[in-house]
């Protein structure tokens, strides 16, 4: 995976109570990451660092198969337009 949207990803838990659970190729237990209080890119090409409460996380970015987050559904306003029945355009012929 590139390093561009995971950092996006961590920048925005900054401070926040958001978790982001992540696969590194090779492994079966996802590494969970949370309370982040700061990310940094490191000289190598993949190198992020993550500074939690609890630890400081070193990784590739090129070795993470899979990320996933809890979706915050409080956060979406309106349902999709693809899935609201009450408009619906009918014509006659």
């Amino acid at each position: 995976m590139e390093r561009g949207p995971i950092l996006s990803i961590l920048q925005e838990m900054k401070g926040t109570e958001k978790e982001l659970d992540m696969i590194l190729w090779g492994e079966d237990n996802p590494i969970e990451i949370r309370n982040v209080l700061d990310v940094e890119t490191l000289r190598s090409a993949n190198g992020i660092r993550v500074t939690t409460k609890q630890n400081y996380i070193w990784f590739d970015a090129s070795h993470v198969s899979a990320m996933w987050q809890a979706r915050d559904d409080q956060a979406v306003d309106e349902t999709p337009v693809a899935d609201r029945t009450a408009s619906r355009i009918t014509t006659s012929l």
